[in-house]
């Protein structure tokens, strides 16, 4: 392969491979526009060049991400001066990034995942934010993460309480991985932007005195369980970690009962606003993206249910809980804040739950959410994906948009590729073979009227990773937008 100097592109991404990369993949470099080699298992440290100033001057794309390369950060990529998407996410990589990378000019620039420690360089051009880091060494710091002075050396999951507490112990501020640069007085002090307002809380996007910003969550008095209630579910939250789930950075309640999650800021775009608000500048959402985004939120929930020491339920899915970033990678938020808040409060949530069209028929009674449950709101999410509609109610008729019976009317009338939505079928020459017809029944399954015929969502994700779309370079085009024209999403 190394010798096949005609290539400006190669994608060999989410295949078998194992072994090393060989250095005369570097050979194709004169003419090599992209190189996508993402999920698969190949080990080692990452080659250089053989000729020691190699620039790789055409090359735009480098996706090594989701393998397991071990070693330092190779220093060589900072002289690919023309490189635009760097993801190295998702492997074994330690040690310092190097002041060069700042000066390149990324569209994206993906490093979460690895080992990386030290002082991030400072990114003069490129707009990087605190994702690109995320799930680093807790000793990694500077600017987007936050400043490096006092800093911890706090292992993942491990929780610290600001020593300037109160003697009575209600005004503390307890941090997680990632939050070790914050202080009580940090937090207190940000100037807020108000994001979104509910009837238990308000969220704001908050500037701190460092340059730095993070995303607040204030539930307001009267509407939380005691801090004793509270803080066993917190720490629970604090240690959670999982690429598809917000972690949370710090938590902090005041002597009036008011309480503060704090979270990365990330200035990305929820799933309901890519789906169904019309901007300038919005990505196309083809099957292969969008699929991407649902098997991210699968995997987000799978974890919950069944990959924590103490497993939990969501409580809250629905698209506009959805972030999506610049990689199409999903991020689920509001976990667990369902349970953080007094009875009354939360059947309110499962209230706006059926408001929304994501509430599962058996809460109608039982009014407690359960991984049954979480999966019958994916199977409406997933739905909502494929078709691009919401599932909420209508404001002029006041009736709810009932995509399952949407699907079943389709079905009986033998125009089932009729309900999906019209991006979704560019580009698939066969939505049987494509997974798209799959994924149908995965969603309809899902929402199943009776719990116990809904699939766990461990199989949902199962059935998902083995009914990929055949064409997945479409996922390398994030600056494509409908218009044609506008700003990268």
């Amino acid at each position: 392969l190394g010798y096949s100097s005609s290539l400006t592109d190669i994608d060999l991404g989410q295949n078998l491979l194992t072994g090393s990369l060989s250095p005369s993949i570097w050979n194709l470099c004169d003419r090599l526009e992209s190189l996508r080699l993402h999920g698969n298992s190949l080990s080692g440290s990452i080659p250089a060049p053989a000729l020691p100033n190699s620039s790789c001057d055409s090359l735009k794309v480098l996706d090594l991400g989701d393998n397991k390369f071990t070693g330092l950060f190779p220093d060589f990529i900072t002289r690919f001066r023309n490189i635009q998407v760097l993801d190295l996410s998702y492997n074994l990589l330690t040690g310092v990034i190097p002041e060069g990378l700042g000066q390149l000019k990324f569209d994206q620039l993906n490093l979460s995942y690895n080992n990386f420690s030290g002082v991030l360089p400072k990114f003069g051009e490129s707009k990087v934010g605190a994702e690109a880091f995320e799930g680093n060494n807790p000793g990694l710091c500077g600017y987007p993460l936050g400043g490096c002075s006092g800093r911890t050396n706090l292992t993942p999951g491990a929780i610290a309480e600001d020593d300037t507490a109160g003697e009575t112990g209600e005004a503390k501020l307890v941090v997680f991985q990632g939050g070790e640069n914050l202080t009580l007085e940090d937090v207190l002090n940000a100037t807020g932007q108000v994001i979104e307002k509910t009837s238990y809380g308000t969220s704001y996007k908050a500037k701190l005195a460092d340059g730095g910003t993070i995303a607040l969550r204030l539930l307001r008095e009267g509407c939380c369980k005691d801090r004793s209630s509270c803080l066993p579910v917190v720490r629970q939250l604090g240690r959670i970690r999982h690429e598809n789930l917000d972690p949370l950075r710090a938590f902090y309640q005041g002597k009036r009962g008011e309480k503060l999650l704090i979270y990365d800021y990330v200035p990305t775009r929820t799933l309901f606003e890519l789906l169904h608000e019309p901007k300038p500048g919005k990505p196309v959402l083809n099957w292969a993206r969008r699929h991407k985004i649902a098997l991210g939120i699968a995997r987000g929930l799978a974890y919950l249910h069944t990959g924590l020491e103490t497993t939990m339920t969501h409580g809250n899915v629905k698209s506009k809980n959805v972030l999506i970033d610049d990689f199409f990678v999903a991020r689920l938020t509001e976990i667990g804040v369902d349970k953080l808040v007094i009875p009354d409060v939360a059947d309110e949530m499962l209230s706006q739950l059926k408001t929304d069209g994501y509430k599962a028929p058996e809460l109608q009674k039982m009014n407690k959410c359960n991984p049954r449950t979480d999966v019958y709101a994916f199977g409406i999410l997933l739905l909502e994906i494929l078709i691009g509609k919401k599932p909420d109610k209508n404001s002029r008729s006041g009736d709810y948009m009932d995509l399952p019976s949407m699907v079943k009317t389709a079905v009986l009338e033998e125009t089932t590729m009729e309900v999906f939505d019209v991006e979704v079928l560019k580009g698939i020459r066969s939505p049987m073979e494509d997974g798209l017809v799959h994924a149908l029944k995965l969603a309809m399954g899902c929402c199943a009227p009776v719990a116990t015929a809904r699939p766990t969502m461990e199989e949902v994700l199962k059935q998902l990773e083995e009914n990929r779309p055949r064409n997945r370079s479409a996922l390398y085009s994030p600056t494509e937008t409908r218009s044609g024209t506008g700003t990268p999403f």
